[in-house]
């Protein structure tokens, strides 16, 4: 067995700002922002400003004010799906129109684009072998860091 790790930040930046007061409140803080550990250490996430990249551990720190990793028990196979997928969106562009989703009750989503935690729910929901096993009841470009980890709560225990 093998873990897929998470890493959920609240950023103290305008941007994050933004998304933690849409998100509401969670337990231990709201986040702003999700994006997947690979075994390598580099954190890899889709970002406002260029899309899914993978940085070094610490790039953040000047923004960030909070972070939580989230460890998820999985299959050799469940973690080779997500780091697979998390691997081949690197490059692709970040879905900054379905932040205006938050807003406005007008679907401006980009097919094929992500969010930050659109990106990890439909890694976690990867084939050959997902984490997730089925479709969630929302469309993942709506599913904000903070429902992330609310559906991640009943899985594994996030500590308070």
């Amino acid at each position: 067995a093998m873990n897929i790790r998470l890493r959920f930040v609240a950023g103290k930046d305008d941007i994050s700002l933004a998304i933690i007061l849409r998100s509401q409140i969670s337990t231990p803080f709201s986040p702003s922002h999700v994006e997947a550990v690979r075994p390598d250490g580099k954190y890899v996430g889709q970002h406002f400003r260029g899309g899914m990249v993978a940085r070094d551990a610490g790039y953040d720190k000047s923004i960030m004010a909070q972070e939580l990793f989230v460890d998820l028990p999985a299959t050799a196979e469940q973690a080779d799906s997500f780091y697979a997928f998390v691997n081949s969106k690197i490059g692709s562009p970040y879905d900054w129109t379905s932040i205006l989703d938050y807003v406005l009750p007008v679907d401006f989503h980009i097919s094929g684009d992500a969010i930050c935690s659109a990106a990890m729910e439909l890694a976690l929901r990867a084939s050959p072998a997902p984490y997730l096993h089925w479709p969630v009841t929302v469309p993942a470009h709506l599913i904000s860091p903070r429902d992330l980890l609310l559906m991640l709560s009943c899985i594994v225990e996030i500590p308070h």
